[in-house]
């Protein structure tokens, strides 16, 4: 929740409570003697933060409706797309760690730092190091996998689609409890 309140934009004045279901007062029109066109109501500012940017707020994404509904190859595709976004991100920060690793070991060869800062600064390198090693690993193996045309459920016999529908319901119940045991321990770990 921080982090999504981190992310909303700050508002001009101090914060008016609007009730729920309300939006913000509408501003009247300036009286030119015609009739009053119809005001569509405005939303508060502080509810117009996308949500998706909001890690503690954003709903999950539904495996259950993205296996229904998307083909294979969609669902490859996405994954394979934000991997790469993951995988990008990691290599630009792991190629920062290692430029400050390279400035600050000069700095302890000219006795300006000392030598525990070089090894704290050059194990979260190596740490950035192997996550972007596994996430290029993990993108390798999905780029490579065959995928069928279809949905999921096309390649299923219909006489199992009942027991494959209670199984991607464990699946995605198993999901969501995994998100709220990350953002949890997440949360402890910062309070």
């Amino acid at each position: 929740m921080r982090w999504g309140a981190a992310l909303q934009p700050p508002s001009s004045g101090p914060a008016v409570p609007v009730p729920a279901g309300d939006t913000a007062p509408a501003v009247p029109p300036p009286d030119d003697g015609g009739p009053e066109p119809p005001q569509a109501p405005r939303p508060d500012r502080r509810r117009a933060a996308p949500l998706a940017k909001r890690p503690g707020v954003r709903p999950p994404l539904s495996v259950e409706r993205a296996v229904l509904s998307r083909d294979l190859a969609v669902l490859k595709r996405e994954a394979t797309d934000a991997l790469a976004a993951l995988g990008a991100a990691h290599a630009v920060v792991t190629s920062a760690r290692l430029a400050q690793v390279q400035n600050v070991r000069s700095e302890v060869q000219a006795g300006r730092i000392a030598e525990d800062d070089l090894v704290e600064l050059a194990g979260d390198y190596q740490a950035w190091q192997n996550d972007q090693v596994r996430l290029f690993d993990a993108l390798a193996l999905v780029l490579g996998m065959p995928v069928p045309e279809g949905r999921a459920f096309d390649q299923i016999d219909a006489s199992l689609t009942a027991p494959a529908r209670a199984h991607l319901s464990a699946l995605a119940a198993e999901y969501q409890r995994r998100l709220l045991s990350d953002q949890f321990s997440a949360g402890d770990k910062e309070g």
